[in-house]
């Protein structure tokens, strides 16, 4: 007779321990990343034996970790239904604790107060009191404050905090081999109670009581209490405690931990210095092992939400909300989605629903002030924050975003203290950034400068300040007015900030240094990097002002609502309208993003803002702007920002404006960029692991097909001349080979033979290599350059000449200075002493790069001494617009405006050569005295005269002939003052 299965208690205990091992094997294999293996394992034993609650309750574990929450539930009731009344026995116990935990986690993820509820009976049915766990407890805690019952949630992490684990070890109260994960839960009860050094400690001796010091989950929460306590701050006492190597670590454990690919994740999100990967590569990973992850689904919404790719932000939410509709992290970025699409009732009535259920929280309103700082609406953020503080006046984070709001609005010393009381607030917690604004917000409050002129609001360091109001301020009003005209839109008070150095620009700006920007406009506050600072001579502060005031009217304009490469773009393109010499140079960019297929595609291009490649960015969304302008024109894009201001996202916006997807203007941008290099002749730089693959998945043997076998070759070459780019010479011969299969040998083949022969010392093999590339049609601007080089060592002036203009027509304007063809060709034409044709070769390549200050001098003083003022004068005010702190050149453009009877400029211009501190003159000659003086005076009695001043004329006269009595124009002078 079948009597059916023998119940668990009856199986004799060595069997048990044979299960109880196996159970624990496949909770091993899950926790080094092996959920596969651990759902194999435990499926054999319940094929088993079906009945058996212990191995569902591990199977509910390996669920759980896979974010199928509906079958953790369901294996989880199963299991303790078979349970039944075993459940206080000692064959029972380690699982059913397990079983515990995990209706608690369950709980804490989905915010289930049902489930919550299962696991606490369940634990008074198991006999555990409370304090018997600090595992169960510091879960139960977690559970309970999900779903808003923060005072109970505080009871069990004290009661947790206070667990003895070596204790209960030595009682026997706890199995040795348990002991880690009990350290674990003590150390997470710390950390609920912002007691970081004891959960630190806590945490180590996890490490120590775990196999090998290796268990991922472990190292990855030390990992983020050190994230959290040092804040990326790089010091003696921080330099053994960085978070990266740690969760790293946890990886190479077990590549599909959670916690550590969102600690890697937030890690990179918070430190833009950080790019060894991009922040969302790690939430990519994560979902391929959790699709159903809702601390990942949370991140991205997030994360989408602060680049203003609002679709995708509501798309992630969305699965959230479906798995945990209770969910309070959830829901308060529900509230901040509500108010970004204009819905505030709604978001309103989010958090008032969050703040009934748990008063005291300030997390929901911290989120949303957060999110809005993120998408730089500072002055929207700032009554959010606040109100988070008033429920909870000890939020370090709701300080910290404070201040950040307050600072990008004007208030410094506001921001000031709101940063003090971060760090009184926070535990011990340092933040880098928090650390690095503090010291320039000091240094802003305490040594800057500040004056007003009306809606305008300067401060910078005193160091001639007087020279800079000069140029500075009429050039802002000038921009604000010229702006606000266009736009119909007129800004209100605006702070502009100049910083002498540009590592407290950067932080300033943006928490860090190294930020490879010149200016920021956080709409009413802009900062930016004076002509004094580090950088001087090699950029032009008008163009980074004009550039920086245009965003403050865009922001303005849409509310601070449109996609960040909407402004950034716009910006751009405003700069060559301004003036086409402030054209930003990086076609050379341009060809090797187009040949690596790295354009941003619409709906990324705002996470270029976030990686390595910012400054391309700001390129690409100046030529999407100038695409969408030159056909449909400027009104346009006033359209578009106030699509944006009503709500609209990126879809409906580019519909409602120009009816198009963004993935049809990704097309014809790519038209757009063809068009652009359709003239250049240079080889792209190759991307690695692009090309890495293609040499990968590239047959050795060439196909049949003759148009095939050509870009077979063509693709042969493109591996070579990678592998030559990066000094791979074995790996770049190889490829080299296979490009010439057959003894065909391919013209762009040529090109690479010819560098490898000169890289080798090979001049000869090499320049017949290039000859016979530029026979056969070949064309390279580098190429070009180095026969020019060639050509100049040999003597054959003739020969380099040629090669130099045909450089120049395969890329003009190249803009490393070193490896321009005009350049080159200027100095050629000063060898055969050609002043003329040195200086056009000069002024072409001016055309294309703003910020060369001593070519634009000296073509410049070529103009002017030639007779041609008109010429000289803006070059004279591009020079100044680099660097104003040179005397000479004041003298020299103040001259070329009395030729063109521009008085009132030229008087300028004489001031201005007298306010040059003489510790600043970038020609250093001197204290301005003398006949030196007496120059600059007679330019003011010229131009004084020229205006009619008779008196002004008639002071500056005496003072240039106090400064030298025998000046030559002297007479000439005193015969024409009015």
């Amino acid at each position: 007779m079948d009597l059916g299965p023998l119940p668990v208690q009856d199986l004799d205990e060595e069997l048990e321990a044979l299960l109880q091992e196996a159970r624990e094997e496949a909770d091993r294999s899950l926790r080094r990343g092996r959920p596969n293996d651990a759902r194999s394992e435990l499926d054999e034993l319940l094929a088993e034996e079906p009945i058996d609650g212990p191995t569902r309750i591990y199977l509910a574990r390996v669920e759980l970790e896979a974010s199928n929450f509906e079958l953790a539930r369901n294996e989880l009731t199963r299991a303790f239904d078979d349970l039944g009344e075993l459940a206080q026995t000692a064959t029972a116990a380690p699982a059913g604790w397990e079983g515990v935990c995990v209706w608690l986690e369950l709980a804490a993820e989905l915010a289930d107060e049902s489930a919550l509820e299962r696991g606490l009976a369940e634990s008074e049915r198991l006999g555990w009191k409370l304090g018997s766990s600090a595992r169960v407890d510091t879960a139960a805690g977690a559970a309970l404050l999900a779903v808003g019952r923060r005072n109970e949630a505080e009871e069990r992490w004290r009661l947790a905090a206070e667990f003895d684990v070596e204790a209960a070890v030595r009682s026997g109260a706890l199995s040795e081999r348990w002991a880690w994960r009990e350290h674990l839960g003590v150390a997470g009860a710390l950390i609920a109670l912002d007691e970081l050094s004891e959960a630190s400690s806590a945490l180590v001796g996890a490490a120590r009581a775990s196999e090998g010091r290796g268990e991922p989950e472990v190292l990855a929460r030390l990992a983020a209490v050190y994230f959290e306590a040092d804040g990326e701050v790089a010091d003696s006492r921080t330099g053994s405690r960085n978070p990266g190597p740690l969760f790293r670590e946890a990886l190479s454990s077990n590549e599909l931990s959670e916690p550590a690919l969102l600690g890697l994740f937030r890690l990179h999100r918070f430190n833009w210095n950080r790019q060894s990967r991009t922040a969302d590569s790690y939430l990519k990973d994560l979902f391929d092992a959790r699709p159903q992850s809702i601390a990942a689904h949370l991140a991205a919404s997030g994360s989408s939400l602060d680049l203003g790719r609002l679709p995708e932000a509501s798309e992630h939410l969305d699965q959230v909300l479906a798995l945990a509709p209770s969910h309070r992290g959830a829901r308060a970025l529900e509230a901040t989605l509500a108010w970004v699409h204009h819905d505030r009732e709604r978001a309103e009535e989010i958090l008032a629903e969050l703040n009934e259920v748990d008063p005291a929280d300030s997390m929901p309103e911290r989120t949303v002030g957060e999110h809005l700082i993120e998408l730089y609406r500072f002055s929207e953020a700032r009554p959010f924050l606040e109100r988070a503080l008033e429920r909870n006046d000890r939020d370090h984070q709701a300080w910290h975003g404070l201040a950040r709001a307050r600072a990008n609005t004007g208030d410094v010393s506001g921001a000031r203290e709101a940063f003090s009381r971060a760090r009184s607030t926070g535990a011990g917690r340092r933040n880098v950034v928090r650390e690095n604004l503090e010291l320039v917000l000091e240094h802003i409050d305490e040594d800057f400068v500040e004056r007003d002129y009306g809606e305008l609001t300067f401060a910078w360091p005193p160091a001639g300040r007087e020279l800079l109001e000069l140029y500075v301020v009429p050039f802002y009003r000038t921009a604000g007015e010229d702006l606000a005209r266009r736009y119909g839109y007129t800004p209100g008070r605006v702070r502009i900030e100049f910083f002498d150095k540009h590592n407290d620009f950067s932080v300033r700006s943006t928490g860090f240094a190294g930020f490879p920007a010149l200016g920021v406009c956080f709409g009413p506050v802009v900062t930016a990097v004076s002509p004094l600072s580090e950088l001087r001579g090699s950029f032009s502060w008008a163009r980074t002002g004009y550039h920086e005031f245009t965003h403050v009217v865009h922001l303005g304009l849409s509310n601070n609502r449109c996609p960040r490469w909407i402004t950034e773009g716009l910006a751009t393109w405003e700069e060559t309208q301004a003036n086409p010499a402030w054209d930003r140079n990086m076609r050379r960019d341009l060809v090797d993003a187009r040949a690596n297929g790295l354009i941003f595609p619409l709906r990324d291009l705002n996470a270029a803002f976030r990686g390595s490649r910012v400054v391309f960015g700001y390129y690409q969304g100046g030529l999407v702007c100038r695409l969408l302008i030159d056909e449909f024109g400027f009104p346009s894009m006033i359209r578009v920002l106030e699509a944006f201001d009503r709500g609209a996202d990126l879809d409906r916006a580019m519909d409602e404006v120009f009816g198009l997807t963004p993935e049809e203007i990704d097309q014809r941008l790519l038209q757009l960029v063809d068009d652009m290099l359709a003239g250049l002749a240079i080889e792209p730089r190759w991307d690695p692991g692009r090309i890495r693959l293609l040499a990968l998945t590239l047959d050795r043997e060439p196909p049949k097909d003759p148009a095939e076998e050509a870009q077979w070759r063509d693709q042969w070459c493109t591996i070579a001349l990678s592998a030559a780019q990066d000094s791979r010479r074995t790996d770049a011969e190889e490829a080299l080979r296979l490009a010439q299969w057959g003894g065909v040998i391919p013209t762009r083949a040529r090109m690479l033979r010819g560098r490898l022969a000169n890289a080798q010392g090979d001049l000869a093999d090499a320049l017949q290599e290039w000859e016979i590339f530029l026979a056969e049609g070949g064309e390279d601007f580098q190429v070009r350059m180095s026969m020019a080089d060639s050509a100049f060592e040999a003597g054959d002036m003739k020969d380099a000449r040629g090669h130099l203009e045909a450089a120049e027509a395969a890329f003009p304007g190249f803009a490393d200075p070193g490896l321009s063809a005009e350049l080159a060709l200027a100095r050629w034409h000063d060898q055969s002493g050609d002043l003329d044709a040195a200086m056009a070769a000069r002024e072409r390549w001016l055309a294309f790069n703003a910020d060369d200050y001593k070519v634009r001098l000296e073509v410049a003083r070529w103009h002017s001494t030639s007779a041609r003022p008109d010429l000289a004068v803006p070059l004279f005010e591009e020079a100044n617009d680099i660097d104003p702190f040179q005397r000479r050149l004041h003298r020299d453009w103040g001259l070329a405006l009395l030729d063109l009877g521009r008085f009132a400029e030229a008087e300028r211009e004489a001031r201005a050569a007298q306010l040059v501190p003489v510790d600043l003159d970038a020609d250093q000659p001197g204290p301005l005295e003398g006949e030196e003086l007496a120059d600059v005076l007679a330019i003011a009695v010229r131009a004084r005269t020229g205006l009619g001043d008779a008196a002004g004329a008639r002071e500056a006269f005496e003072a240039m002939v106090e400064a030298d009595p025998n000046h030559p124009d002297r007479a000439q002078l005193k015969e024409a003052l009015p």
